[in-house]
């Protein structure tokens, strides 16, 4: 196949993941498309794992087709669902982002599931080499983990308001004294 040939085909490709939130923003499809280039293909069969707590952290995901449930460790040993995903979401960022060596949680397709996995080497190598595709996702993350920390607030709130007035109050001020100290003793 020539290269004209597979220009339609990459176009087709590049066009698909612009609507994932990640790339959605502020990436030209030749960046997507460099950073497809690092990336690969996955088939799930369901009620598969597709990684857990402690394995080795080698990139994150893009679901193509189908669900994942994410999982956390219970206090009880068991399994806590803490999120369902499906079609553009992404999944495996936090301990990518945070730069952890382990994942701290169970990914589980409940369902037969297509992704694409972005090679965690190879992005980090992008933004070694200053690639402006590797920052706007980066920056992509940014906006996706803070609109994911005000659904947070606002069920925690949401659950304040059920524990009765004289409880509420005395949650929202330690909620507010932990604020604090995450903002005047965090280092960035």
């Amino acid at each position: 196949m020539s290269e004209d040939d597979q220009a339609p085909r990459r176009t087709r490709v590049t066009e698909r993941f612009t609507r994932v939130p990640i790339f959605a923003m502020y990436l030209e499809d030749d960046e997507v498309a460099r950073i497809l280039a690092i990336s690969d293909e996955i088939s799930v069969r369901g009620d598969s794992e597709i990684f857990g707590p402690g394995e080795e952290n080698d990139g994150f995901y893009i679901i193509i087709k189908g669900r994942v449930n994410i999982d956390l460790p219970s206090e009880r040993g068991g399994r806590t669902t803490i999120a369902t995903l499906s079609n553009r979401s992404v999944f495996g960022e936090m301990s990518f982002l945070r730069g952890d060596r382990k994942r701290s949680a169970w990914a589980h397709a409940t369902e037969p599931t297509v992704l694409t996995k972005v090679r965690g080497d190879a992005f980090r190598e992008m933004l070694e080499k200053g690639d402006v595709a590797a920052y706007k996702v980066i920056y992509n993350f940014a906006q996706l983990i803070a609109a994911r920390l005000r659904r947070v607030e606002d069920e925690l709130l949401d659950t304040l308001d059920e524990l009765g007035p004289k409880r509420r109050e005395r949650k929202l001020a330690e909620l507010q004294e932990f604020r604090q100290k995450l903002f005047k003793e965090w280092s960035f």
